[in-house]
């Protein structure tokens, strides 16, 4: 499949594997905020199992400030034009305009939009023939954990997301397959709320939908086990378990060497 100049066979699972190119990660508060960190890590990433590397140049951690488009393209170009476009896919995490269309530019192969996309991006999309993360949430980084409505039914609401952006992607003529849906676990949701979008993954790959899991060391797993980002790799693998048994494919994780140990085994499990 041709993603942007490349063409890519992908193998199930996918494994997005997570480079923070910023000072201020929940997970790893800046370990790889060079150059010489960030490729040593994503090629330890590559080597243990991702086969999509996801960069991120502006933190969207809870309480987190938003910086500029100008300064998350200056982080950026610090590291974009040094990787291996031909051996890995690149996905780019931001949801500003200018930023995507600069990472496209560059060579990145998908966007990761925390915004769920866009009609400027959709646009881009079909120009560089590239792919999309379109994750849901509800509120901005800086206050989502602090609007949170219980009563809300985010399954349904997650639906609603899915379905308004089906209809302009289709009338676009952009391939679904390379478009995944991110439910956005803990970007403005309960406990409960994270869980029952969890349970409620096998709908989407029933319909041939492609679901991006991202729950990875987030803080839902702090909530059922008190624990640091650091310590959340137990919580995070059963969310993985949980989710390849209802057909999800592909995980956006920061311990992929340990994810892809799981996977093996319980496809040896499994036979």
């Amino acid at each position: 499949m041709k993603f942007n100049k490349n063409i890519f066979t992908l193998k199930k699972p996918l494994l997005v594997g997570i480079c923070n190119f910023t000072p201020d990660s929940f997970s790893d508060g800046g370990k790889t905020f060079s150059r010489s960190s960030a490729l040593k890590y994503i090629n330890l990433m590559v080597k243990d199992g991702a086969q999509v590397i996801d960069i991120g140049a502006e933190s969207t951690r809870p309480n987190s400030m938003p910086i500029t488009y100008n300064e998350e393209i200056n982080r950026l170009s610090k590291i974009l034009p040094y990787l291996d476009y031909k051996k890995y896919l690149v996905s780019v995490d931001s949801y500003k305009i200018e930023t995507q269309e600069y990472a496209l530019k560059k060579g990145a192969h998908i966007i990761n939009d925390i915004n769920g996309g866009s009609n400027e991006l959709y646009e881009l999309t079909k120009k560089y023939n590239s792919g999309l993360f379109l994750m849901h949430k509800r509120g901005t980084p800086k206050d989502m954990q602090k609007k949170l409505n219980p009563k809300t039914n985010m399954v349904k609401e997650f639906d609603k997301f899915i379905q308004k952006r089906l209809k302009i992607l289709n009338k676009m003529k952009i391939n679904l397959k390379k478009v995944w849906f991110d439910p956005g676990v803990g970007f403005g949701k309960t406990l409960e709320q994270n869980l029952q979008l969890m349970r409620s993954l096998r709908k989407y790959s029933d319909i041939n939908l492609r679901v991006l899991l991202g729950s990875s060391r987030k803080s839902w797993i702090n909530s059922i086990d008190p624990s640091n980002a650091d310590q959340r790799i137990g919580g995070s693998l059963a969310s993985v378990g949980h989710a390849l048994q209802q057909n999800v494919d592909t995980f956006r994780i920061h311990d992929v060497k340990e994810t892809n140990q799981m996977i093996k085994v319980l496809k040896a499990l499994n036979k």
